[in-house]
């Protein structure tokens, strides 16, 4: 626990293409995991799974630089 936000952090943080609007989360672990939930970014930049708080990221692709 972050005590200084009062905030737990999240279980795992999953990268996702910047193009992508809706993911799926099942929880992981097969049987053991939730109920297969759609989460729609809304054009945030994350969102996190509000069974087992996994947390989806959109990521931008890395900039080449000019000395590539």
């Amino acid at each position: 626990m972050n005590i200084s936000e009062g905030m737990m952090e999240p279980p795992e943080i999953v990268e996702i293409d910047p193009s992508v609007d809706t993911v799926a989360c099942d929880g992981g672990d097969g049987a053991m995991g939730h109920p297969v939930i759609y989460l729609n970014f809304d054009d945030k930049d994350y969102v996190d799974c509000y069974y087992c708080g996994r947390r989806f990221v959109r990521i931008s692709p890395v900039k080449k630089s000019a000395h590539d």
